[in-house]
């Protein structure tokens, strides 16, 4: 089982309402990666978005009863390549109120040969052959168990190719994330994707999903040492009525 730990050295991952931005940390940061961020919250266009009562992406466990929930910080990523398997599983939710629908969004730069996909996951208590382990980070700290629930939820890319057998992006969006700046790279032109169907809330109360971020590492050397950024926002599309 895999164990989403942390200590506070290691809590590099950035609290906003509703978009949060990940750094993949295999080596190094280089203040250039983040530049694409000034994309500004524009996957929007993606559909007609309404203002929500309250929609927020969090770690993992999520408590109404003591109206408590993981900080994202706690979704951390280093040392990626240190652990083991073809891939690794990443515990986050989303919840809110008043929002009777949403839709996931996802960009990422392109500097690791990484594949993500999402799974809708099931929460336990009760530990499982598989299942991802996640310790809460709150005074009294419990352990719950995540499993993945059937096939990765579909989704649709807006400016994906591929070049050398391996995924960039199409300079499709160059404007909208970097303006006029050209002197880009082009695997830090972010690939954004989203959900094809929309994820159900609840649109007279509060609610919580929970999935899984599957990062493939594809073969990633543990010597070859790289930085990605990526992105995940939740998007409201149907808000209380």
């Amino acid at each position: 089982m895999q164990t989403s730990g942390l200590t506070k050295t290691q809590k590099i991952a950035f609290v906003l309402r509703v978009l949060v931005v990940f750094v993949l940390m295999l080596g190094a940061i280089g203040a250039a990666t983040f530049a694409w961020y000034a994309y500004r919250a524009g996957t929007a266009a993606y559909a007609p978005i309404f203002s929500p009562e309250a929609l927020y992406i969090g770690a993992g466990h999520r408590d109404f009863d003591d109206d408590t929930f993981e900080d994202i910080r706690y979704l951390y990523f280093n040392g990626l390549d240190a652990e083991g398997g073809d891939y690794v599983d990443k515990v986050f939710c989303v919840f809110g109120k008043g929002v009777g629908a949403y839709k996931i969004q996802l960009a990422y730069t392109t500097n690791n040969a990484f594949t993500y996909m999402i799974y809708h996951a099931t929460e336990s208590e009760t530990a499982t052959a598989g299942a991802v382990e996640y310790e809460v980070h709150q005074a009294s700290a419990r352990t719950y168990y995540y499993t993945a629930n059937g096939e990765a939820v579909a989704g649709t890319y807006l400016n994906k190719t591929e070049e050398d057998g391996r995924a960039i992006a199409t300079n499709a969006n160059h404007a909208d994330t970097y303006g006029s700046y050209s002197s880009v790279h082009k695997n830090a032109e972010p690939i954004y994707w989203q959900t094809s169907a929309s994820e159900t809330g609840n649109v007279r109360g509060d609610f919580v999903n929970y999935y899984l971020l599957r990062i493939y590492k594809n073969g990633k050397a543990t010597n070859d040492r790289e930085t990605d950024v990526l992105c995940i926002s939740a998007k409201a599309i149907t808000v209380h009525e």
